[in-house]
């Protein structure tokens, strides 16, 4: 058996809302399924991270933002990007820097990263890759 991808990730979240938007407005990423949730058809809403790749929102209104099961972090990547290009518009959008790096180890080799919250304390690593 050989991984050929992520498909998809589930999280808990306070309010669907707020993440709904922090994710739509900050990131661009899709949403699907709200009415479906919102009519109690579905257990959860989603949002399209790319066309293979989907996270999933569970609302829970108890909870409280914990370490939950060893989670880190998500690692999303841009295209192109430096440090401070990413921090500007992240910053243009009212999310907080947590950290930032010029080069750091990912999946396809170094380049720069800045590392976020989502409004749950998600940590989400955005990532860019010098271009071939």
């Amino acid at each position: 058996m050989k991984i050929i991808g992520a498909d998809h990730t589930n999280w808990r979240v306070r309010d669907y809302k707020a993440s709904l938007a922090f994710y739509r407005d900050v990131f661009g990423f899709e949403p699907f399924g709200v009415e479906e949730y919102e009519s109690g058809e579905r257990p959860l809403v989603s949002l399209r991270v790319t066309d293979d790749f989907v996270l999933h929102l569970v609302p829970d209104a108890d909870f409280e933002g914990s370490e939950v099961g060893g989670y880190d972090h998500l690692a999303l990547t841009v295209e192109g990007g430096s440090v401070d290009a990413m921090v500007k518009y992240l910053e243009k959008k009212g999310v907080e820097i947590e950290r930032k790096f010029e080069s750091i180890v990912g999946a396809r080799g170094r380049g720069p990263a800045v590392y976020v919250r989502d409004p749950d304390g998600y940590r989400i690593e955005v990532k860019a890759y010098p271009e071939a």
